[in-house]
C-alpha cells in the first residue's frame, strides 16, 4: 500500500457520497405534487444538505490521519470541524423561513472551506503523484463557493427547483472529480522519484 492509498480510498467514498446526496436533493422538490408541499421540500432538501455536510466533514477529518504531511493534516481537520459547524447551522435555519436568506452564505462557506483544504492538501499530494489534476477538486469547490456567494450577495429570488439544481450541479461535479481522481491515482504506479534506491532493493533481496 503506497502512502496515499488510504487517502484516495476515502476520497472515493466522498465522491460517491456527494453524488448520492446530490441526486436526493434534486429529486425531493420534483416529488412534491403541489405548490403547498414545496416549502416542505425545501426544508427537507436543506436538511439533506446538512446531513451531507456532516458526513463529508467526518470523512475529511478521518482522512487527515492518512496524510503524511502536517499542513495537510491541519487543513483537513480544520475543514472537518468547520464543515460540521456549518452543517449544524444549516439544520437550524431549515425550519425558519425568515432566515433562509443565509442559506447560500452557508453553502458558499462550506464549499470555500473544502476548496482551501483541498488546495493545501493537493500541494503535498502533487509531490507524490506529479499531476496537476490533484487540484481539480479544489477548483470545483472554489468555483462553487464563488458562485453561491455571488448569488447570496445579489439576493436574487430563486425558485426551489432552481436552487436545488444549482446544488446538484456542484455536488455532481465535486463527486465526479473525486471519484475520477481516486480511481485513476489508486491504479497509478509509484513515480520514479519515490522509488527506493537500487542499492536498497539489492539489500532487501
Amino acid at each position: 500500500m503506497h502512502r496515499y492509498e488510504t487517502y484516495w480510498i476515502i476520497t472515493l467514498f466522498r465522491g460517491v457520497l456527494a453524488i448520492l446526496f446530490g441526486c436526493a436533493i434534486l429529486l425531493i422538490p420534483q416529488m412534491s405534487s403541489s405548490v403547498l408541499l414545496l416549502p416542505f421540500a425545501m426544508v427537507l432538501s436543506v436538511l439533506f444538505l446538512a446531513g451531507y455536510g456532516a458526513a463529508d466533514s467526518a470523512l475529511v477529518f478521518f482522512e487527515s490521519f492518512a496524510l503524511p504531511k502536517r499542513p495537510g493534516q491541519i487543513a483537513s481537520r480544520l475543514q472537518g470541524s468547520a464543515g460540521i459547524t456549518i452543517s449544524l447551522l444549516l439544520a437550524t435555519i431549515a425550519f425558519e423561513h425568515a432566515r433562509l436568506h443565509w442559506f447560500f452564505y452557508l453553502v458558499a462557506a462550506q464549499a470555500g472551506a473544502a476548496a482551501v483544504s483541498d488546495l493545501v492538501t493537493a500541494r503535498h499530494v502533487w509531490r507524490h503523484h506529479r499531476t496537476i489534476l490533484v487540484y481539480a477538486s479544489a477548483l470545483v469547490s472554489g468555483a462553487a463557493s464563488l458562485y453561491f456567494l455571488i448569488s447570496a450577495l445579489m439576493e436574487a429570488p430563486l425558485a426551489t427547483e432552481t436552487s436545488m439544481r444549482m446544488l446538484y450541479g456542484y455536488l455532481l461535479g465535486f463527486g465526479t472529480v473525486n471519484i475520477g481522481l481516486a480511481c485513476m491515482l489508486l491504479q497509478e504506479r509509484p513515480h520514479p522519484h519515490h522509488m527506493p534506491p537500487t542499492s536498497t532493493l539489492r539489500h532487501i533481496h
